[in-house]
């Protein structure tokens, strides 16, 4: 007999496979390493707001697993999710030249990361999860 659906969540929740935990306002996102590679996944912390999570993974659920078990680890330990707004803050009180320095630093960490700057042909791509099923 296979696991239950909870049990499949429960192998996410606080674990290390909840990667790059982020908070963003009201929204919380992570990189989860799946059984199918790595998967974008984030949710809403507004009450009733599950229609506006995503995942990347293959998942016909929706919402699934990784949602949830993102959801879960943010309500028990919200302090291991990095507050985007805290770094803005910081960072807003830096001079031009030395943030020059860090987007330059950023970029060539994650080249993708121009696509948010509008420059063409970074876009991360889109994944074939069938290649990996």
């Amino acid at each position: 007999m296979g696991r239950s659906w909870e049990e499949r969540v429960a192998e996410y929740v606080d674990s290390p496979r909840l990667r790059q935990r982020l908070r963003v306002d009201q929204q919380i996102s992570c990189a989860v390493d799946g059984n199918y590679g790595i998967y974008k996944t984030q949710a809403s912390l507004k009450k009733g707001r599950k229609e506006s999570s995503s995942c990347s993974c293959p998942s016909d659920y929706y919402p699934c697993k990784h949602v949830f078990a993102l959801l879960q680890t943010y309500k028990n330990h919200p302090r291991s999710f990095l507050d985007l707004d805290l770094v803005m803050k910081k960072l807003s009180k830096r001079e031009k030249p030395e943030l020059l320095d860090l987007i330059r630093k950023m970029v060539l960490a994650s080249p993708s990361s121009l696509s948010a700057l509008g420059i063409k042909g970074f876009e991360e791509p889109e994944r074939d999860y069938e290649e990996w099923r």
